[in-house]
């Protein structure tokens, strides 16, 4: 393995780097590969050779020389949140998984957050009885439907009874648990429905269980085999009428367990929020490693000014053979993105969350006041504004416009 990395690649900045807390750790392997799905992961059907034990030794020692390298070279860690994604990080065996773990440790701050993705057919006691040995204090469930009728729509591995039964052997340890849904999966023809009730039974069950909810509204992703299914007319998507309606419902029955909407779509309990993705939210730099992982690196004005100068967003390749081969290899394809692009970036994150804009925060890092940035949309949607402490944030009920306020927002910056 070539673990040799510039001091300094040619398209970074010169001026320092802001310290970063946040590592993601991309294992891009699945059982198998939903409809919907266009995110960068390689399934058995794929590669078979990709799942025997020697190759996923050889990605997580190429991980693990990332990690210790991209560290160093970016002001990263001590990190105080650390998210295993994928792809499906349980998919490994329970020892390389372990092995990983074990070795990430060393980078963690005390008191940090650790998350791993999982899928339900892939969580069994053993696997649980490993991680409760580690510091992970998070699993996200991967569940997308518990709609019998849904669940061959999507082509998920598993069934229903599978994400049931692992939601409680999970309940079993001292694990936070995150569920992730869909709405607005789209239905077969022969169905008249709209599905609503179909996710508020699957959001009841969960609501009464678990203590965090992340509800997507399904994108159809180009080329995925759910779009080709309704560009051909055999499923038929959800109208943007229903989709409000399913949303509404869904923001009642939800707050009635007691989860709060705390970003457009991630409901939690007080104090079972997902700290590495506020982290996403508030803009904070994060490290991304393994084969296809993003990095946001954010750079000072100057080293004798610390207001913020601009942002590198680098995307790792994917073509694991190459990353294996060369995994601490900077590529030379980096994206910059400048101050003013920047600032958008940090509104737009931060209006999806209920916490809103921090303006004092942005004052620091661009020497601009928020009101006098976008002023105009903020008149324009004052009924529907929180002002609190130094935060300007978009009520909860008003998430809906966020797209509208937020093309205002970039028009007024403009």
């Amino acid at each position: 393995m070539n673990s040799e990395v510039p001091r300094r690649h040619p398209a970074l900045p010169k001026t320092g780097i802001f310290p970063i807390s946040s590592l993601y750790v991309h294992i891009p392997l699945c059982a198998g590969r939903c409809s919907y799905c266009d995110f960068f992961s390689l399934s058995a059907e794929d590669d078979p050779q990709l799942f025997l034990r020697g190759y996923e030794i050889s990605y997580v020692d190429a991980v693990l020389e990332q990690t210790r390298r991209w560290s160093e070279e970016f002001n990263a860690g001590p990190f105080s949140t650390i998210y295993i994604g994928g792809g499906t990080p349980s998919v490994l065996s329970v020892e390389v998984l372990e092995r990983l773990l074990r070795e990430l440790a060393p980078y963690a701050a005390s008191g940090c957050e650790w998350t791993i993705e999982a899928n339900p057919e892939s969580v069994h006691r053993p696997l649980l009885d490993m991680l409760a040995r580690t510091k992970v204090t998070r699993i996200s469930l991967g569940v997308q439907t518990l709609s019998r009728e849904e669940w061959p729509v999507i082509r998920r591995i598993g069934s229903v009874e599978d994400s049931k039964r692992a939601i409680a052997l999970i309940r079993e340890y001292p694990f936070e648990l995150s569920v992730d849904m869909l709405a607005g999966i789209p239905r077969p023809r022969r169905r008249t429905d709209t599905g609503k009730d179909m996710l508020l039974d699957s959001l009841e069950y969960l609501a009464e269980r678990v203590g965090h909810i992340s509800l997507y509204d399904l994108t159809l992703e180009e080329d995925t085999p759910l779009q080709h299914q309704v560009a051909r007319g055999e499923l038929l998507p959800q109208s943007a009428d229903e989709m409000a309606e399913v949303r509404d419902a869904a923001n009642a029955l939800l707050a009635g367990y007691g989860l709060q909407r705390y970003e457009v779509s991630n409901y939690a309990r007080p104090g079972h929020e997902c700290r590495h993705n506020v982290a996403y939210w508030n803009m904070e730099p994060y490290l991304g490693v393994g084969s296809g992982a993003v990095s946001t690196v954010q750079y000072a004005d100057s080293e004798r000014k610390r207001m913020l100068g601009g942002m590198v967003r680098i995307t790792g390749g994917k073509d694991l053979t190459g990353y294996t081969a060369e995994s601490t290899k900077i590529p030379p394809e980096v994206e910059y993105i400048d101050r003013k692009t920047a600032l958008f970036e940090f509104l737009m994150m931060g209006f999806r969350t209920a916490c809103g804009v921090d303006t004092e925060r942005i004052s620091s890092l661009f020497g601009v006041d928020v009101t006098q940035s976008i002023p105009s949309a903020l008149a324009r949607w004052e009924s529907e504004i929180v002002r609190r402490d130094h935060h300007i944030a978009l009520q909860a009920r008003s998430f809906d416009i966020l797209n509208r306020f937020l093309v205002e927002c970039l028009e007024e910056l403009e």
